[in-house]
């Protein structure tokens, strides 16, 4: 490689005065100023127009979508620009932007034999339009006016009942893709908010000046000239540059595609060859692109181009604007290397790429490959992080990209699906690629990045390339969700670029959630006891058939937490406050750890042994339980041999599960092991509702205005100055267990007013269950409250209540936001902690406990439930403090009569008064029920 690079021009002195993004526009980025001097060699190629769509199904206000992307526009004010060129250098001139102007034109399809593609079709011809270079350059006066062509616009396309296409193209001189992801983002929570009668969040949008000085400041620094000499000394040799095609052409403002999918499974083994040797699915793909190019070329060390986000300085990833960088990537590959070594070197390419990133990669190219190249010659990689599924209020939208920009030769852009697929695009310069050239290439490509991420230890030399039976074999097996299903590989094929990546069969459970979460009310719940909550759990017993193995049930654990996000919950604490975050299945304890299931013998073992055996392991299983270090499930099968139904426990931390938890929990995981049992891939399962989009919501609800406007009920409700409550009343007195003998199917309307009209009257002349001393104050949990569907976590909302004898129950909307203001919008929060707290708390389970699933799994017999629970009843911080001076819970009878569950604070009352007590609350919820005394003890 050439020194210039190495030595290069010193760093430009700036006069003040020419620093035009201090006081005035800022100067165009190096990445503008590379686009705009390409359009301006070619004016009439529209290579550097961008576009994609959002495909939107379900309920949809198109009003309200038209104003959220004129309000988003109007936000990102570096869009809408002139050039100006002064002193030799080029500014972007803010040019005006008429909000009132811009409309979202509407079109229809729906009539067409294929409405998407007729829709594509359409915009198509949008994008082939270049911008107006007359029009784009200001005049030399600054007062001058003048009119900017517009370097964005949107379509709305309806292609069907309630599917709709939300189309939108940009010129790469305003965004790179990235920055089109922030606006995309924007305009969803813009919608949504409307949508929902708020106002709009303060916008996330960074001025464009802030890229321009990030990279002013860049150029002036020491790690400009540290950047240049690494790219000279990695290319010091000048290595050739390697391509698939024999030629080359200038860049093609239309492309060939080719779109390959695999689906979760598939994915799942791509992710999997990553993690084992400590890298990413980014470098998986990109090893498997190396060895492609040296199987076909005989390259011994190919190199890609790569495009990499040029955004590290402070306040740069918050800009729509244009920054992305193009850079070389070099992997020395030969037939006697395993795949997992190339992921190991490219793991380490990539990371020097991604710290030398700011560099220029049109300085590189001229150096490496003269002769007026702008661009790295090449196959180029577009890995894309970004999301694509969005919520629209409610309305899913999932992101499809049409176009990136030139293609110089043959560019490969992946997307990660949120189940772990991976979408895989092939666009090709139709003067260096036929079809039927591409079709060869990406069917070699997705077949040898399937195989090779599957046994990453053998030698490449040992997998024989696709033939061109293969090829055919490959090409027709249809994409996954798009007929027939995903080919034997789990891969497939799909030109249209729909939807149809998002779907497929196999291991993998869809719903692959990360990332922090936003403290739920029923944490910040736990939290206010200020109590030990290491062991807090909830736990269930279940009869399990016989010849279960540890292995499928191991796996169907890991599967399970894979799909529901609580089960890979963690939980961090510095000087009381409290966060949670989803942990990826790569690391979380649920998944990866084989202690999460553990197998005790008890074949030959029945009666009170067989309970005690039990008792004793589910108490080392709850002590091991621990959100701090992600523990949060716990199972523990008793294996009674090839012939006689065995146990299985499972212990679940209360931050991730309530009661409504455990039928989704129990059904799936007996369907899971039966499959994976038997050898087979287990049944799709719906996708659950998101515990991170569920916690968003419950915030935003929070904030809404008709939410706050609840906020006098509850203070008059709660009256008189707080404190009754706010600390554990312990320690609690035992608990005291009382049957009443209601019909099975009493209804639990009546049964909830007989409950509270008891404690009612038991209150009004028992003045310590009146803390605050007015009426009696009750916290209610109830089941049946709205809930993301087939979603695990603790959920179940709780609320106070002023009780009269009538046991009336009275409250807005469920009682749901009174936890939502307590706990999730800072102003209430401190005028209703400062409120009185229930003194009794009520709690009714629903059926979870009577829950009855495939042949073979049933709850187990009651006394080893029992037995249980008296065990974990007496291990400290399994249960949580009483925090008021009463509690009863609630549940389902194996007679189907309800069961009542006392527990007391053992400062209020001694056990002879607590006993006393509740047995009389006990006589009268039976008699407003059923009209007599059927009330007894069923233990102590």
């Amino acid at each position: 490689m050439s020194e210039a690079i190495l030595q290069g021009p010193a760093p430009v002195g700036r006069d003040p005065r020419d620093r035009m993004g201090a006081a005035g526009p800022p100067e165009l980025t190096s990445a503008q100023a590379e686009v705009l001097a390409a359009q301006r060699a070619a004016p009439d190629n529209a290579a550097y127009n961008v576009g994609q769509y959002i495909e939107l199904t379900g309920p949809l206000d198109a009003a309200a979508l038209e104003e959220a992307v004129r309000h988003t526009l109007a936000e990102a004010a570096g869009l809408h620009f002139r050039v100006r060129e002064a002193g030799g250098r080029l500014y972007q001139e803010p040019a005006a932007f008429d909000a009132g102007r811009r409309t979202l034109p509407r079109l229809d399809t729906s009539g067409a034999g294929d409405p998407t593609a007729a829709a594509v079709e359409l915009v198509r011809e949008q994008l082939a339009c270049p911008p107006r270079l007359d029009l784009l350059f200001a005049s030399g006066d600054p007062a001058a006016g003048g009119t900017a062509p517009p370097l964005t616009g949107a379509v709305l396309v309806t292609v069907g009942p309630r599917r709709h296409l939300l189309f939108q193209f940009f010129h790469h001189l305003a965004v790179d893709g990235y920055g089109v992801s922030l606006l995309t983002r924007r305009i969803a929570e813009v919608y949504t908010a409307r949508l929902r009668g708020g106002a709009a969040p303060a916008s996330p949008f960074a001025p464009v000046a802030v890229l321009a000085a990030a990279e002013r400041a860049y150029r002036d620094s020491a790690r400009y000239a540290d950047d240049r000499a690494h790219w000279a000394a990695r290319y010091a040799d000048g290595p050739a540059a390697t391509s698939f095609a024999t030629g080359s052409a200038p860049p093609s403002d239309t492309a060939l595609r080719r779109t390959a999918v695999l689906d979760r499974r598939a994915g799942a083994a791509v992710a999997g060859a990553a993690r084992s040797a400590r890298v990413t699915w980014a470098e998986a793909v990109s090893a498997a692109l190396a060895a492609q190019l040296h199987r076909e070329t005989g390259a011994a060390e190919p190199v890609l181009a790569l495009y990499a986000m040029a955004r590290t300085a402070p306040g740069t990833l918050r800009v729509p604007g244009m920054a992305v960088n193009t850079l070389p990537v070099r992997l020395p590959v030969t037939g006697r290397d395993t795949f997992a070594e190339v992921l190991g070197r490219a793991g380490r390419e990539l990371a020097a790429v991604r710290a030398h990133q700011l560099f220029r990669g049109e300085e590189i190219a001229r150096e490496l490959w003269p002769g007026g190249a702008r661009r790295l010659p090449g196959p180029l990689l577009n890995l894309r992080p970004f999301d694509t599924e969005l919520d629209f209020a409610g309305t899913p939208g999932h992101v499809v990209t049409l176009a990136s920009g030139p293609v110089d030769d043959l560019s490969l852009s992946v997307v990660r699906n949120p189940d772990g697929g991976l979408r895989l695009d092939f666009d090709a310069n139709p003067a260096l690629y036929d079809a039927r050239t591409l079709d060869g290439h990406a069917a070699r490509y997705t077949d040898l990045l399937r195989r090779l991420c599957a046994e990453p230890s053998r030698p490449l030399a040992d997998f024989p390339p696709l033939d061109e039976a293969g090829v055919a074999a490959a090409l027709a097996a249809p994409a996954p969700g798009a007929g027939s299903g995903p080919g034997p590989d789990g891969s497939g094929f799909d030109r249209a670029g729909s939807s149809a990546d998002r779907a497929g069969s196999g291991f993998e459970p869809a719903g692959e959630e990360e990332g922090p979460l936003p403290l739920l009310p029923s944490a910040h719940r736990l939290r206010e006891t200020g109590a030990p909550v290491e062991r807090l759990q909830e736990s269930l017993l279940l009869t399990v058939e016989p010849g279960l193995s540890a292995g499928p049930l191991r796996r169907a654990l890991a599967l399970l937490a894979r799909a529901h996000a609580a089960l890979r919950l963690r939980l961090h604490r510095l000087d009381g406050v409290w966060a949670t975050e989803i942990l990826p299945s790569a690391v979380a304890p649920a998944v990866v750890d084989r202690d999460t299931l553990r197998r005790v013998d008890v074949r030959g073992t029945g009666g009170e042994e067989l309970a005690d055996r039990i008792a004793h392991a589910a108490r080392s299983a709850v002590r091991a339980l621990d959100p701090v270090a992600g523990r949060v499930l716990r199972a523990v099968w008793f294996d009674a041999g090839p012939d006689d139904p065995g146990r299985l426990l499972l212990a679940a931390h209360r931050l991730a599960v309530d009661d409504a938890s455990w039928p989704l929990i129990t059904e799936r995981l007996a369907v899971l092991v039966a499959a994976l049992s038997e050898g087979r891939e287990p049944p799709e399962e719906s996708a659950a509702g998101g515990l991170r989009s569920w916690a968003a919501e419950l915030s935003a609800q929070a904030q809404d205005p008709g939410r706050v406007a609840e906020l006098p009920y509850w203070r008059e409700l709660l009256g008189g100055a707080g404190g009754a409550g706010t600390v554990p009343y312990g320690p609690p007195g035992p608990e005291r267990v009382t049957g009443a003998a209601l019909p099975a199917g009493t209804d639990p309307a009546l049964l909830d007013r007989a409950v509270l009209g008891a404690l009612a009257l038991a209150a009004a002349d028992e003045p310590r269950l009146r803390a605050d001393g007015g009426g009696l104050l009750v916290e209610l949990e109830l089941p049946g409250a709205p809930r993301p569907e087939r979603t695990v976590g603790n959920l179940t909302p709780a609320h106070p209540v002023r009780v009269a004898a009538t046991g009336a129950l009275a409250v807005p909307d469920l009682g749901r936001g009174h936890e939502q203001l307590r706990h999730l919008h800072p102003q209430a929060a401190s005028v209703l902690a400062a409120a009185a707290r229930p003194a009794v708390r009520y709690t009714r389970y629903g059926s979870a406990h009577r829950w009855t699933g495939p042949a073979g799994w049933t709850p187990a017999p009651a006394r080893e439930r029992a037995a249980l629970r008296t065990a974990l009843a007496a291990l400290p911080g399994a249960e949580p403090p009483v925090c008021g001076a009463l509690e009863l819970s609630v549940v389902a009878g194996d007679r189907g009569g309800p069961v009542l569950r006392w527990r007391w604070a053992g400062r209020l009352f001694t056990d002879d008064e607590a006993r006393a007590l509740t047995a009389r609350i006990t006589t009268t919820i039976t008699t407003l029920v059923t009209g007599h005394d059927t009330s007894e003890e069923t233990s102590p």
